[in-house]
């Protein structure tokens, strides 16, 4: 019984100091960025299709798109638009919100808390229309990985997001997965010392 307990607490003071030293390392990271990064990617949805009526949940496939306006080096607005499609299927989403990156030399890691609206599109053929949309609210969060390219170019690696998003009535849980390409324009901060 004890072990157990000697385990857990070795396993919280690992994570802790980790935690302090990667809070620590926070000076050391990268002092420049661009001012805008202008993303754009592939994405995969997994769509909760059985709040609306169909019998397993749904794959979709499409773009995103982002903007992100570095107000300062770890602190930014992101607005973002994506659009995935499948059998019978659409889904759209306009959000923006705030965003915080740790700069490292070559790379980045990104959290986001997203607001916005969802549009979902519906192509089941009835007598009197072809098919059925709903918009509603939208809100979700992700985290993301860019590694540096290029001076101008980063690839990011992963993106992924949750949304809870409230359409046809009806609320849906929804996960996207991202890749894509980054583009740098301007720039914020000032060179390190050597």
């Amino acid at each position: 019984m004890i072990h157990k307990f000697a385990g857990r607490a070795d396993f919280s003071v690992a994570s802790v100091i980790l935690f302090l030293v990667l809070i620590s390392a926070s000076p050391l990271r990268a002092q420049e960025a661009a001012r805008v990064d202008a993303f754009g990617g592939f994405s995969y949805m997994r769509f909760n299709a059985l709040t609306i009526g169909y019998p397993n949940d749904t794959n979709l496939y499409g773009f995103n798109a982002e903007g992100t306006f570095n107000i300062k080096l770890w602190l930014a607005v992101t607005a973002n638009v994506s659009g995935n499609y499948g059998s019978q299927m659409s889904s759209y989403h306009f959000m923006i919100g705030p965003q915080y990156t740790w700069r490292r030399d070559t790379s980045n890691i990104f959290v986001h808390g997203l607001f916005g609206k969802a549009q979902n599109n519906v192509s089941i053929v009835q007598p009197t229309r072809s098919g059925f949309e709903s918009v509603g609210r939208s809100f979700g969060a992700g985290f993301g990985y860019d590694h540096d390219w290029r001076d101008r170019f980063s690839i990011r690696v992963l993106q992924i997001d949750v949304f809870h998003s409230d359409t046809f009535k009806k609320s849906q849980n929804d996960a996207r997965v991202s890749t894509g390409l980054v583009f740098h324009f301007g720039h914020i901060g000032h060179h390190r010392k050597l």
